[in-house]
C-alpha cells in the first residue's frame, strides 16, 4: 500500500499548511478554554495536523503540529500569567506544544511501518500516554489534562468511573483519529468497512454506557446542604485581626443560621474563610460551636491556623454538639503563592449521620490518586472549601466534580472567587452559584447520602498502565523489520 501520494505543487502545499494550522489551532483555542463551551471542537482540533501528517515530511510535520497546538494553548495566556507570571508561562505552553508536535511524529512514524488495521489506535495512546506523564510528574497535577472540557457531557464523562479522565482523553483523541483516517482512507472501502465501522461502534458503546449508568439512578437518599461565601474584602489574608475577624467570625455564624433556618443540616464555608491563632483560638471556636449546637447543624469551614509556631491551610470539622471531630491540614499546596504553609499527610474523613464523609481543600482535588482514598475508604460525599481564580471558576469546579465520578461520592464545593457547587456521583451539578466576581453568595441544595462503588476506586490508574504499555509495544513492533 502507497501511505503518501505524488507531492502537489509547493504553492498548495504552503496554502494547506497555513489552513491547517489556522483551523486546528482555532478549534484547540475555543473547545479547550476555561469555561467548557464548544466541546465538540476538541474532538476536530486534531484532524487537520493528522491529515497534513500524511503527506508531508517529518519537519513540516513538526512546525505544523507545534504552531498549531501553540495557538491554541493560547486561551489559557492571561489566565496562567496571573499565576505564575509571564516567563514560567511562555515555557510552559511552549513544552507542552513540543510533546504535542512529538506526538504527532511518533504517530506519523509509526503509522507508517505498522500494520494499517491498528494505525487508528496510534494517536489516542500517544497522546493519552502524554497526558499520563504531565500528570504524573507535575507539581498541578492534572490541571492540563484535555479531559476537563468535556466535563458537561455526562454520556461521555461516566468512562472515568471505569479508567479515570485518562479514559475520557483517550476517546476525545480516538474521535479526530477515526475521522481523519477516515477521510484519509475514503476511496479504500475495504479498510474503511474493517477498521472505521467497529471503530465508530466502539464510540457508540462508551457513550451508551455512559447514558446507561446515568439512567439506572440508585434510590434517592439525600439531605439539605448549605454553601456560603462572604464578601471577597470582608476576608483578611495574612494576619489576625481581633476585632475584626471576631466580628467576621459571627457574620459567618449568621450566614450559617439562615441557612439552618431554611433546613440545611450541613454547612461548608470556603477556603480560609476565618484565620484563628491563639489570641482568638478560644472565642473563636466557640461562635461556630455554639452554633452548630444550638442549630443541630454540622459545619465544615476552610481556615488558616496561625497557632502553634506553623502557618497551615486547614479544614475545621464542627459537628452537631459543637465538637471539633477533624481538622484538616490542606496536603497539595499551589506552588509559590502557598510556600509559606506546612503542608498534611492524610486524608481528612468524619461521620456525618454515622455515614462516611470526608473534607479535602482545593488544589488536592487536582491529584486523582491523592483523592482516590477517600474512594476506598468509602466516603459517601467531599466537603470542599476552596479558592479560585476567577477566571478559572468553570473550569477548576469541573476538575473537582470529576473525582466524584472516578470515585462513586457527591461533593460540596464552596470556593472564594469561584463556584458553590452541589454534584452527584455521576458529575451532575444538581445546584451552583458564583462568587468569582467577589461578591457574597449562598447557595441551598440536596447531596445524596448515596455512594456508587467504581472500578477506578477500586483498581485505581490500570487504564494508565495499560496505555503505557501499549504505547512501548507499539514503538517496538514498528521497528521490527517488515516482510516484503
Amino acid at each position: 500500500m502507497k501511505y503518501f501520494q505524488k507531492t502537489p505543487p509547493l504553492s498548495y502545499i504552503k496554502v494547506e499548511i497555513i489552513a491547517t494550522i489556522l483551523i486546528s489551532a482555532l478549534c484547540w483555542y475555543i473547545s479547550n478554554g476555561l469555561n467548557g463551551d464548544f466541546w465538540y471542537l476538541l474532538w476536530v482540533a486534531p484532524i487537520p495536523v493528522l491529515l497534513i501528517s500524511f503527506k508531508t515530511n517529518y519537519k513540516t510535520t513538526f512546525i505544523v503540529s507545534f504552531f498549531a497546538y501553540l495557538i491554541g494553548r493560547l486561551s489559557w495566556l492571561s489566565y496562567l500569567v496571573s499565576i505564575i507570571t509571564v516567563v514560567p508561562t511562555i515555557i510552559l505552553i511552549v513544552l507542552l506544544s513540543i510533546f504535542f508536535a512529538i506526538v504527532i511524529i511518533v504517530t506519523k512514524k509509526i503509522y507508517i511501518k505498522t500494520n494499517p488495521k491498528y494505525a487508528i489506535f496510534i494517536f489516542p495512546i500517544f497522546f493519552t500516554t502524554f497526558e499520563w506523564v504531565l500528570i504524573k510528574f507535575s507539581p498541578d497535577g492534572t490541571a492540563a489534562s484535555i479531559a476537563y472540557s468535556q466535563s458537561d457531557l455526562l454520556a461521555l464523562v461516566q468512562i472515568a468511573s471505569v479508567t479515570g479522565i485518562l479514559g475520557i482523553t483517550f476517546i476525545v483523541t480516538f474521535i479526530p483519529s477515526v475521522l481523519a483516517l477516515s477521510w484519509h482512507h475514503y476511496k479504500e472501502t475495504n479498510k474503511l468497512l474493517s477498521t472505521t465501522i467497529p471503530s465508530f461502534i466502539f464510540i457508540v458503546l462508551v457513550f451508551l454506557f455512559g447514558i446507561v449508568r446515568i439512567s439506572s439512578s440508585p434510590e434517592k437518599n439525600s439531605t439539605t446542604v448549605g454553601l456560603v461565601v462572604l464578601n471577597e474584602n470582608t476576608h483578611s489574608i495574612n494576619s489576625v485581626d481581633f476585632q475584626n475577624e471576631i466580628q467576621h467570625i459571627k457574620n459567618y455564624a449568621q450566614e450559617i443560621t439562615e441557612l439552618a433556618k431554611q433546613g440545611a443540616r450541613l454547612v461548608v464555608l470556603p477556603e480560609r474563610a476565618i484565620n484563628i491563632n491563639e489570641d482568638i483560638d478560644t472565642i473563636s471556636i466557640n461562635i461556630l460551636s455554639e452554633t452548630a449546637k444550638q442549630h443541630h447543624i454540622t459545619i465544615v469551614t476552610g481556615y488558616t491556623n496561625f497557632k502553634k509556631g506553623r502557618v497551615r491551610n486547614a479544614s475545621l470539622v464542627i459537628d452537631t454538639s459543637g465538637k471539633i471531630v477533624l481538622d484538616y491540614d490542606k496536603v497539595h499546596l499551589v506552588k509559590v503563592l502557598e510556600d509559606r504553609f506546612t503542608s498534611g499527610s492524610e486524608i481528612g474523613l468524619f461521620k456525618f449521620n454515622d455515614l462516611q464523609a470526608g473534607t479535602a481543600i482545593c488544589k488536592d482535588l487536582d491529584f486523582p490518586e491523592y483523592v482516590r482514598k477517600y474512594g476506598t475508604n468509602k466516603a459517601i460525599f467531599l466537603c470542599i472549601p476552596a479558592w479560585d481564580f476567577v477566571k478559572d471558576d468553570w473550569l477548576h469546579s469541573r476538575m473537582a466534580i470529576l473525582r466524584g465520578v472516578e470515585n462513586g461520592f457527591s461533593e460540596i464545593r464552596t470556593a472564594r472567587q469561584g463556584r458553590l457547587t452541589i454534584s452527584d456521583y455521576y458529575g451532575k451539578v444538581n445546584a451552583e452559584a458564583n462568587s468569582s466576581m467577589g461578591q457574597k453568595n449562598t447557595l441551598i441544595g440536596q447531596v445524596s447520602l448515596i455512594r456508587i462503588n467504581t472500578i477506578y476506586a477500586q483498581y485505581g490508574d490500570w487504564f494508565g498502565i495499560t496505555i503505557i504499555i501499549t504505547a512501548i509495544l507499539f514503538v517496538l513492533l514498528s521497528n521490527l523489520p517488515r516482510k516484503k
